[in-house]
């Protein structure tokens, strides 16, 4: 493992370089915060993948596929339409909001289209909520990756990849996580396809693999709904590609970009190299699952440690080290980018609905200071939920952005009957009611076991249905609004 563990300290130097590199250019809150509305379209397109899946796929991905098989894939499905819908939906528009009313959180784009302190400060404990889960799903995939390799327990390692985020996004803020994105992310693009070739070739090819799985697991298992049913499927499928415009770790991303013109590549750069990590995520679940039916690998204690497995046994030491330093890099940027954002609500959003406004160099000490505190908060939802599925964990954050904000934030942007009473409802509906059956779930209470397992529905879907229902008819119920110019014209563009 010296090679493994070498690569790996060399590409956490030079992560933690960009960090203090980012630190000197952090001058103010919106540096801190959305990276002096600066960046070039690839940062933003790479930052918005890395965002968008990181140690979910990289890590939980293959965990689920190997435990429910092919069926999981309709998590990655939506990733060929959901970035050119966030893109073409938001993009725009939010950067436009950037300029004319000078926004830095989803909770500033609340504010502005409804001019509803309730819905505001409502997005803003979503977005916490959320961003604290997404988070803890990165911290976790971490610690599924460092503990085989430097035998620590996963407790051990999720201090130490929560101690290592928290001092480079103190340092360097959004700035740092962005560039880190543009760096990790183009590395595992790539590296994906390599680890999807070696997974082909250590199976014996897809129809091998497949077939051996039919026979040994079952026929579902390597079916199109795999062991999830179809309508646990069709609701990921409906709930990753709708609720991606509810999620602000990729809306935020568009107040970044310095020439809106370029916006049109976006999609393309940020959907392919989203696919790429869905190969990846196919391979390694697939590959492990028919090495341990066939005798050749013992049955995994838990479904996350599949890519580590993978690399440790098939993979060459040089290529299994790239892999696990771009993992780790990816969980450790996303996380910077999810607790920038958790600590500007913290900081900006909460303060601003209760009247009191801090100056920029306020925003900036406080921001920094908010995120220890969310550092430790992340350790303990890790300790709690990590080791009970990555993905199923990022699923619970990602249901509840979907169900909270796409509403008031998607249809909201595009939709001028949209009124602040339907925008506080539907997020005050979607998420109590996503974080409520998420949790009664986790319990197992006998309500949800009798009323809402048997549906066998994603809990999200549901939710982001159901919310959406509550924007519309509320929005119909209530005095049509009546908008700004500024905000009219953000709206037509």
């Amino acid at each position: 493992m010296g090679v493994v563990i070498g690569i790996i300290v060399v590409y956490m130097l030079i992560v933690l370089g960009i960090g203090f590199w980012a630190m000197k250019q952090t001058k103010s809150s919106e540096d801190f915060f959305v990276a002096g509305k600066r960046l070039g379209i690839i940062a933003v397109a790479m930052a918005s993948f890395s965002a968008a899946i990181s140690g979910y796929v990289f890590v939980g991905g293959p965990g689920l596929e190997y435990n429910l098989g092919i069926g999981t894939l309709w998590m990655t499905f939506p990733t060929s339409i959901s970035f050119t819908m966030a893109w073409l939906i938001l993009g725009k528009k939010m950067r436009f909001l950037a300029e004319t009313r000078d926004c830095m959180t989803v909770s500033d784009a609340i504010y502005a289209r409804y001019e509803s302190k309730g819905a505001s400060f409502l997005s803003a404990i979503a977005s916490i909520i959320g961003l604290v889960l997404y988070l803890a799903t990165q911290i976790s995939a971490f610690a599924f990756i460092l503990s085989p390799i430097f035998n620590l327990s996963f407790e051990a390692s999720v201090v130490i990849g929560m101690a290592i985020v928290l001092i480079y996004s103190v340092a360097g803020g959004m700035l740092a996580g962005v560039y880190t994105d543009v760096f990790q992310g183009s590395i595992m693009a790539i590296s994906s396809l390599i680890v999807f070739g070696y997974t082909l070739v250590h199976g014996g090819g897809m129809a091998n693999m497949t077939a051996t799985l039919a026979n040994k697991v079952s026929p579902e298992f390597v079916g199109p709904f795999g062991l999830i049913g179809p309508g646990v499927a069709i609701g990921w499928f409906f709930c990753l590609s709708i609720g991606i415009v509810g999620q602000p770790q990729i809306a935020h991303k568009f107040y970044m970009i310095k020439d809106p013109k370029k916006l049109k590549w976006g999609p393309a750069l940020a959907g392919i190299a989203g696919m790429m990590g869905g190969l990846l995520w196919l391979g390694v679940g697939l590959a492990v699952r028919y090495k341990v039916e066939i005798g050749e690998l013992a049955a995994l204690e838990n479904a996350d440690n599949a890519i580590s497995i993978f690399l440790n046994t098939y993979a060459p030491k040089a290529l299994a080290g790239i892999i696990y330093a771009g993992i780790i890099s990816a969980v450790m940027s996303t996380a910077d980018s999810f607790i920038n954002l958790a600590s500007a609500s913290m900081v900006r959003d909460i303060p601003k609905v209760f009247g009191k406004e801090l100056s920029s160099d306020q925003e900036l000490k406080y921001g920094r200071l908010a995120v220890v505190l969310l550092s430790i908060l992340t350790v303990v939802v890790s300790f709690t939920f990590g080791t009970k599925g990555i993905a199923i964990l990022g699923a619970f954050g990602w249901g509840t952005f979907a169900a909270a904000l796409a509403p008031a934030l998607g249809i909201g942007l595009n939709w001028k009957r949209g009124t602040k009473e339907g925008a506080f409802w539907s997020i005050l509906v979607g998420l109590v009611l996503n974080v409520g059956l998420e949790v009664s779930k986790s319990l197992g209470f006998a309500f949800y076991e009798n009323i809402f397992a048997p549906l066998k529905i994603y809990n999200g879907t549901l939710t982001l249905v159901i919310s959406i229902i509550v924007y519309i008819v509320v929005s119909y119920m209530t005095s049509e609004p009546k908008l700004d110019s500024d905000i009219q014209a953000v709206m037509d563009s």
